[in-house]
């Protein structure tokens, strides 16, 4: 057995929630968790003392560009760069080329990603191609592991998401819809607002968020099943949802870390770094996120991760495609938003277990996922502290991937993490 003594648990529920707490891991399982020091002696230790202990953190949106770009990043240093960043399990877009709308592609993603201390969440193709057109074999996708349905992208004909609500429906299994019109404002490149202006660029507004948001709300309105909007980012798109959700409706939606983190004055000086679509928008409207993070309106935070080759990003600021390679750095990134947003250490931990650890739990999971740190349960464990901002340097080879331990506003670090498969260190 290896043990690994003196860590805060980080459970809430538990007995031993907030105390410290000796872990013993055989074979995958956790074997035994007792207080700290009540332990017997004797097994390995790797000595975490002052860190916290969760059950690990899922990313519920990454694009690893494999198959495909490889060199961009590929499903090895992404899974890497995803342990580096404390996360157990990564949900890989499934845009990919091939794109994965066959079982076999599941299966591959499943067995490619067996001997990696990060596991994989299998998500599939809504449609055959991701083209939009005709459905993918929704329930041969499922029973080959998938846990959701989406293009990476928005869904274009509303028929198409009607069927894969109505199809989607009996399984429980929810279906993605990004929120952006790509037909309105179609040569926008970052928010509509005064920076835009100032510098002299087409401009997206948050009303091509809001028509595809209530489109497909009506949708499901009028089908049920399951929605999920993997990225809001404004604070209208949220009250969107809000609603919704109080009139019964099964929606979910997330942002990434960077929405939370910046605004569209970054772009100043046509920095390409911050080049997101959809885009990063007002101070109002990330103050808008931060109050939902933290008070249970958003659902999941993701990394968004998306490394970008040379040749993509070293170029025009109009020619760069959009993204960032910020898996490594989600969790510092959250903390410290929140607590630049006012919030102590307790209500931004317990908002980071929220969305990294139960929201993605509740939207991508099994019943047995649901379990967390308990006797008997594959291990799966993700240390992480707060305090002093350090981050490792990524395994990422994107030249997108600009957070550092000199990045501003950063808090905390991890650790490491553990999983059935093995444990990583930074």
């Amino acid at each position: 057995m290896t043990r690994f003594p003196a860590s805060r648990l980080f459970q809430p529920g538990h007995p031993l929630h907030g105390k410290s707490v000796d872990i013993s891991i055989e074979d995958g399982i956790i074997r035994e968790m007792e207080a700290a020091a009540k332990m017997g002696a004797g097994a390995a230790e790797v000595d975490l003392e002052g860190t916290w202990v969760s059950a690990g953190w899922w990313d519920c949106q990454a694009d690893f560009r494999d198959p495909g770009t490889e060199r961009a990043e590929g499903l090895k240093h992404g899974l890497t760069a995803a342990a580096q960043g404390g996360f157990t399990r990564v949900a890989p877009v499934a845009s990919t080329v091939p794109c994965r709308d066959q079982p076999s592609e599941v299966i591959s993603l499943v067995h490619r990603a067996s001997s990696s201390v990060c596991g994989v969440i299998p998500i599939a193709a809504v449609s055959m191609g991701c083209k939009g057109t005709q459905l993918s074999e929704g329930f041969a996708l499922r029973d080959a592991g998938a846990r959701a349905f989406s293009d990476d992208g928005p869904l274009q004909r509303p028929e198409l998401v009607r069927r894969a609500l109505e199809y989607h429906s009996p399984s429980g299994l929810p279906v993605f819809s990004d929120a952006h019109d790509p037909q309105f404002q179609s040569e926008g490149v970052m928010n509509e607002g005064t920076m835009s202006t100032a510098m002299g660029l087409p401009g997206n507004s948050v009303e091509s968020e809001l028509l595809r948001i209530g489109r497909d709300l009506e949708i499901l309105r009028y089908t049920g099943g399951r929605l999920h909007f993997p990225v809001i980012t404004s604070a209208a798109g949220l009250r969107a949802i809000q609603d919704a959700k109080a009139a019964g409706l099964r929606v979910t939606c997330g942002t990434t870390v960077h929405h939370l983190c910046w605004t569209d004055g970054e772009l100043d000086g046509f920095n390409r770094d911050m080049k997101l679509m959809p885009p990063l928008r007002s101070a109002e409207d990330r103050s808008a996120l931060r109050d939902a993070a933290l008070h249970g309106s958003l659902d999941v935070i993701v990394s968004d991760h998306r490394p970008r080759t040379p040749e993509e990003h070293d170029v025009d600021f109009m020619m760069v495609r959009p993204g960032i390679a910020g898996i490594h750095a989600v969790g510092p990134a959250l903390l410290g938003a929140l607590t630049d947003h006012g919030a102590d250490e307790a209500q931004a931990l317990a908002a980071l277990h929220a969305l990294l650890v139960q929201g993605p739990r509740t939207l991508l999971g099994a019943a047995d996922d649901a379990r967390g740190i308990e006797v008997g349960a594959p291990a799966e464990l993700t240390f992480f502290s707060t305090g002093t901002a350090t981050l490792p340097a990524t395994s990422s080879l994107a030249p997108n991937a600009f957070y550092t331990s000199a990045t501003p506003h950063l808090h905390g670090h991890v650790r490491g993490v553990v999983t059935a498969r093995g444990a990583h260190w930074n």
